[in-house]
């Protein structure tokens, strides 16, 4: 029940953020058909486009204008998406799967200045689903290499949305003037 949600949360962010219904579906139903289960590369090839879904959403983040501790953050987390997707290309590449071209997002916020808090949100909500997939494919991985590189991933992408929540609490936080742009440490 668990995955089954899950997966729910992770196809509702997809469409949310501009993946349409049909393609983000199509992903999964080519995943789940492979031998009445997904393949490791089906759900690395999966892994891989949620990754390039993060990478892009924080890529575009660093034009919300965004100051102090906040973008510090962000720079971090964008450089640690990047290494995602790289790990997962090589995996794939190492399997002998070419993998998945990085497809185009459309986003329901405009990342602009006066944005921030929404933006912070949405990095947040693809964390979160993000968090879920990665757990949810964890039992469905036959490979030992593959599972410990999912596994690497979960755990990254469960610091990830510990750390976008932080964020979004320093952005509310800043905008009403209770902690400064930058802390001295």
């Amino acid at each position: 029940m668990e995955r089954i949600l899950a997966r729910r949360q992770f196809m509702r962010v997809l469409t949310a953020t501009g993946l349409s219904a049909a393609f983000a579906g199509s992903l999964l139903d080519r995943a789940l058909a492979a031998h009445g289960g997904p393949s490791d590369a089906d759900i690395l090839q999966l892994a891989l486009t949620a990754e390039y879904l993060a990478a892009d959403a924080y890529t575009r983040s660093l034009f919300g204008g965004f100051q102090g501790l906040v973008k510090d953050y962000l720079e971090v987390a964008l450089s640690q998406e990047e290494a995602h997707v790289k790990a997962l290309r090589d995996t794939l590449s190492a399997l002998g799967v070419k993998p998945v071209e990085k497809p185009s997002f459309v986003y329901p916020v405009e990342f602009l200045p006066r944005n921030q808090l929404a933006i912070l949100r949405l990095l947040n909500a693809l964390e979160d689903a993000f968090v879920g997939a990665y757990l949810g494919a964890l039992p469905l991985i036959q490979s030992k290499d593959v599972l410990t590189l999912q596994a690497d991933l979960a755990r990254a992408r469960t610091e990830a949305a510990v750390a976008a929540a932080q964020a979004r609490r320093d952005a509310a936080l800043l905008a009403e003037g209770i902690i400064p742009a930058t802390r001295n440490e």
